[in-house]
């Protein structure tokens, strides 16, 4: 299927030196947009959507964020 456009409702906005993934968007690579979405398919084309970054140096940004609460509450 194709983009229908209306993930486009959905569609955020990037802050300056934040990862988008960091702030809990998510990116549809067959509509090549970020949207804010809890579930885990595209709402227009029923692609899954990414929830994590594939940028080695976005990676390590992911990580850093989330790896101090994983061990905090161990």
């Amino acid at each position: 299927m194709v983009c229908n456009g209306i993930c486009h409702n959905y569609k955020t906005t990037k802050r300056i030196n934040r990862c988008q993934y960091a702030d809990n968007q998510k990116r549809c690579q067959r509509c090549s947009i970020f949207i804010n979405w809890d579930g885990l398919w595209c709402p227009c084309c029923n692609h899954q959507l990414r929830s994590r970054p594939r940028n080695s140096k976005a990676k390590q940004n992911f990580l850093k964020k989330f790896i101090p609460e994983i061990t905090h509450g161990l």
